[in-house]
């Protein structure tokens, strides 16, 4: 009888479940990139203002937002779960 790791993330349903969440988190700040852009308009510097430093922003701005959410989840699983770490860990010596 063979035990299944239940921390394992592997398989095509983690993979589609990555991408509905990234597709949904990168419509999210778009939405946030945009109205910001749009309320801090006036305010920017005539540089940012330029068409190509907006479309930049539009673009990028929820990438690296996207980035840094799932940077923060990594960091939550990892301060709320330590004990997968440690018996990972055990695990690995064990067998090594």
């Amino acid at each position: 009888m063979t035990t299944r790791n239940t921390t394992a993330r592997l398989g095509c349903g983690f993979i589609a479940l990555v991408v509905v969440v990234s597709c949904a988190l990168l419509a999210m700040n778009g939405l946030i990139v945009s109205h910001v852009l749009r309320s801090a308009g006036d305010s920017l510097p005539a540089v940012l203002r330029q068409a190509r430093w907006i479309q930049a922003i539009s673009f990028l701005g929820p990438v690296l937002m996207l980035v840094v959410q799932w940077w923060a989840y990594d960091v939550a699983v990892d301060w709320l779960w330590p004990l997968r770490t440690s018996r990972n860990t055990k695990r690995a010596d064990a067998k090594g």
